[in-house]
């Protein structure tokens, strides 16, 4: 075991290696990670692929496995068409597909194995309807999740191969809808697409590190790059709040246990505004202000005047706006330390300063985040205890306002 921990910390950053074993240990098995790899990462990665899932399943981690092989049926197949995405499937096509995918969920399986790993193929998982549109590929009406959790309860990967049975037999399914579906049911962690682009690239084929789809994602991304973000955020958007990255197989361990990881971390950032603090959840709060801030917010601090709250739906990030001489003050603005460097704070910056264009905030000296702060504010003075920033602001009322912001009583201590 100490040579795998010393591997793992040789992968990683050494800072975030507790942060995120003990995110992890406390998670039931099976909400670890979904991870969908596509038929030509796979064909080029085989071996690290594998290396990798060993070296998971070694720290006891087994994480659900869905594999595409489009790559090798472009081959095989070479008069197919795709529509969206969807591969117009035949009824004679069915043989080689079926034989492709139990060819190359073998060859995951046996590599897995050998180098030291465990892992089992699980077949007949899906009951589908079938879309005549596309011919015989199938949409996903029914999961046995038990067979998934069967595995992972005794120590074993599951490795899925998109295929579903129907009334009319054996259906093709689209590998991405197929990892989407188990993770609407499942809930994991993490839902990482592994792809030889190792994430979005935007129109100059340059890597986007994070993407909130929340807002216009759009503007610089172009051909199949848009296809998939779209989809993405049609799942997301729909209700589910999970994180989504894609990334290369170089970089799934990386991704997997450090909070900027090397590919596109994608998020719908649903961000909520109130003014009803009693319609919050204040323990929430308090814990995202007092991990972001490594202090205590002192007891009754709720208790003060609060104009405003501004908070991502599960309170991984909150903005507070109070009111000091008659003008917005933004008191606190947090994002918990493992959803740092996603995007997370711009996204909560924007809908704030969006509502309150005019805006004054204190910082403390030595706050890492000063140099975020310096970028957004239009001025900012600054003494040996703190820098004051203003947005919007007159002459006048930055000078009859500073000193009240400035003296005012520290909350978190």
């Amino acid at each position: 075991m100490k040579e795998i921990i010393f591997k793992f910390l040789k992968k990683i950053d050494k800072p975030e290696f507790k942060l995120f074993l003990n995110l992890f240990s406390n998670l039931p098995k099976i909400k670890f990670a979904v991870i969908k790899i596509s038929g030509k990462a796979l064909e080029n990665n085989l071996e690290l692929i594998a290396e990798d899932i060993a070296f998971l399943n070694k720290m006891d981690i087994y994480p659900i496995i869905v594999h595409g092989c489009g790559s090798t049926l472009d081959k095989r197949l070479p008069e197919s068409k795709k529509i969206d995405g969807i591969r117009i499937t035949k009824k004679e096509d069915m043989k080689v597909i079926q034989s492709s995918f139990r060819e190359i969920a073998n060859c995951l399986k046996g590599n897995i194995i050998e180098k030291g790993g465990k892992a089992e193929i699980v077949e007949d998982l899906f009951y589908c309807e079938q879309l005549k549109q596309y011919g015989y590929v199938g949409k996903i009406k029914k999961i046995k999740l038990n067979k998934i959790k069967s595995l992972i309860d005794q120590n074993i990967t599951p490795i899925i191969s998109p295929l579903g049975d129907s009334i009319v037999g054996k259906l093709n399914i689209n590998a991405d809808n197929v990892a989407k579906e188990i993770v609407k049911i499942v809930e994991p962690k993490k839902f990482i697409f592994l792809t030889e682009t190792g994430g979005i690239l935007d129109n100059k084929g340059k890597l986007i590190p994070f993407l909130n789809l929340s807002g216009n994602v759009f503007e610089n991304i172009t051909g199949g790059m848009l296809l998939k973000v779209k989809e993405i955020k049609d799942f997301l958007s729909s209700g589910v709040d999970y994180e989504v990255v894609i990334t290369n197989p170089k970089g799934l361990i990386k991704e997997l246990f450090t909070i900027k990881g090397s590919g596109t971390y994608i998020k719908y950032h649903k961000i909520i505004q109130t003014s009803d603090v009693n319609s919050i959840n204040k323990e929430k709060i308090k814990w995202t202000l007092e991990d972001a801030f490594d202090k205590t917010l002192i007891e009754n601090f709720f208790e003060d005047d609060i104009k405003e709250i501004f908070y991502q739906k599960e309170y991984e990030g909150v903005a507070i706006i109070k009111e000091i001489n008659g003008m917005p003050y933004l008191d606190k603005f947090a994002v918990a330390k493992s959803y740092q460097g996603t995007g997370l704070g711009k996204s909560l910056w924007d809908k704030l300063i969006k509502e309150y264009p005019k805006l004054i905030w204190r910082s403390s000296s030595d706050n890492s985040i000063n140099i975020f702060y310096t970028k957004l504010c239009d001025g900012v003075i600054k003494n040996n205890d703190w820098n004051f920033y203003w947005k919007n602001l007159s002459n006048n009322e930055i000078i009859s306002t500073i000193d009240l912001v400035i003296k005012k009583k520290d909350t978190l201590v």
